[in-house]
């Protein structure tokens, strides 16, 4: 359903920009400018009335699975179970609707 509105979108931005671009100037090169920037910017309007229609989504943190198991890379040594340390940086997020 999605992409029938980014692209319904896109077609009467394209139709809206081509004419503006050929009443504007007359000439053929702003009639196909009209028709990209149109459809670029009628894409881009229907994408944000489609988020906008969407439930707001509220982002919770994840814990880390830690620690995480791996073998050492030469077989002489795993015999011994190594564990990777946590990633350095921002916390993980998973949806909840």
């Amino acid at each position: 359903m999605v992409i029938f509105l980014l692209a319904a979108g896109a077609i009467l931005g394209a139709a809206a920009g081509g004419a503006i671009g050929a009443a504007t100037f007359g000439t053929s090169a702003a009639t196909w400018a009209g028709i990209g920037i149109g459809a670029l910017a009628g894409a881009g309007i229907a994408g944000a009335a489609y988020m906008a229609s969407r439930p707001p989504a509220y982002y919770y943190p994840v814990a880390y699975p830690y620690p995480v198991q791996y073998w050492h890379p030469a077989p002489s040594v795993n015999y011994v179970p190594m564990y990777a340390p946590p990633p350095r940086g921002p916390v993980f997020y998973y949806p909840a609707y």
